[in-house]
């Protein structure tokens, strides 16, 4: 199972490599433990381009058990600039893989690896190391092998063939038959990395090396991670379960409080029918019932203000008979209302006399008063001939 998520790899300069053969005990600091590479051989493959993700690493699998049985275990070497690229797949003996592991265990150990993945690498480098267990080599980011000097050489003339180095790095005491091989080869060879062009400068664990740490157990990491998926699923399906049951209970009272609503407005209509919109359809209930209510109060205002001039003389009349003046003249007319001609002794009394048609109901204003010597004062009262309420 691969990770959709991955760091980006960056030289591991602090850290401080042991070889498991090593009598020295344990570093206290970060360390990578290196161990036999003849052990944990990386193993090309044929894989299609297009293929990712598991089914690649299904088929890789499927071929590394045809070449050599179904006993080791295997992990995808995600190494160089193209790690969902990967075409090679590290193999090792579980048997071997848990002693390294339970060497390491409760220490500072980042990483076990084979010995040629401890070598510097960079593309187009071929970094090649001799010494007493025979030769490492890594042949840029991605591939390397360890192997006795007999078979280390057929092995670097056939990837020489297939993809030639654009320099070697040549570490480690001489070795006559590698050292003539690599000068017929004319291929710069270099003893440091120093002596090499810059952008061929290799750097360690810069590649993705860490990754393939030996001392994890990738079947293990797998069956953990299905566990926690396993408990993200059932928590997800709690949830979703949850989530639906609410579903469920808000559209319970969406319906509920839909049908109350319609209750409500068949009620309203029926009062409505009974009252203000006997026929006709209702398409707009609120606006037909105001509408309807409009024109009620209109009849009602208008059956209320019907001009009654005889009720309006009645009222006055009950007033001016209280006081002390002549009626010369009474009559009615249109937009004016009851207009009377009358004497009376002074002004005094005239106001007296509005004071009292005031407080008696009657709306009533004075058009015309002059002053006649010996005859007190002439006016002109006009009543309003509406009256309120003389119509309910």
């Amino acid at each position: 199972m691969t990770l959709p998520f991955r760091r980006k790899a960056r030289p591991e300069t602090a850290l401080v490599l042991h070889d498991l053969l090593s009598d020295a005990p344990l570093p206290e600091r970060a360390f990578v433990l290196r161990v036999p590479g003849t052990e944990a051989p990386i193993l090309p493959l044929d894989l299609p381009p297009g293929l990712k993700g598991v089914a690649r690493e299904r088929v890789a699998r499927r071929q590394v058990r045809d070449a050599i049985g179904a006993g080791p275990e295997m992990r995808p070497a995600r190494l160089g600039p193209v790690p969902d690229g990967w075409r090679r797949m590290l193999v090792v003996e579980t048997k071997a893989r848990m002693a390294w592991a339970a060497r390491v265990a409760g220490t500072a150990c980042r990483a076990v690896l084979p010995d040629y993945l401890c070598l510097p690498a960079a593309p187009g480098l071929w970094v090649i190391e001799t010494g007493d267990r025979g030769v490492c080599a890594r042949l840029g980011p991605e591939d390397g092998f360890a192997a006795e000097p007999d078979l280390a050489l057929p092995l670097l003339e056939e990837a020489g063939r297939a993809a030639p180095p654009r320099a070697v790095l040549r570490l480690g005491p001489p070795l006559d038959a590698l050292d003539d091989w690599l000068t017929a080869q004319g291929w710069p060879v270099a003893a440091t990395p120093e002596a090499l062009a810059p952008d061929l400068a290799p750097a360690r664990f810069a590649h993705g090396e860490l990754a393939l740490d030996l001392a994890r157990d990738p079947e293990a990491e797998r069956m953990a991670m299905r566990r926690n998926l396993g408990q993200i699923a059932a928590a997800l399906v709690l949830a979703l379960t949850g989530f639906g049951l609410w579903a469920a209970s808000v559209q319970i009272e969406t319906d509920r409080l839909a049908a109350q609503g319609l209750a409500y407005r068949l009620n309203a209509e029926r009062l409505a029918r009974a009252g203000l919109i006997p026929s006709g359809p209702v398409l707009d209930l609120r606006a037909q019932v105001g509408v309807a209510l409009e024109r009620a109060a209109a009849r009602a205002t208008q059956t209320t203000a019907e001009p009654r001039p005889l009720e309006a003389l009645r009222l006055a009349g009950e007033v001016l008979a209280g006081h002390d003046l002549r009626v010369t003249r009474a009559g009615y007319q249109p937009g004016a209302g009851l207009v009377i001609d009358l004497e009376i002794g002074d002004f005094a009394a005239l106001d007296a006399l509005m004071a009292a048609l005031g407080a008696a109901g009657s709306e009533a204003r004075v058009t015309q008063s002059v002053a006649r010597e010996g005859a007190g004062v002439e006016a002109v009262l006009a009543l309003a001939a509406t009256v309120p309420g003389a119509g309910q």
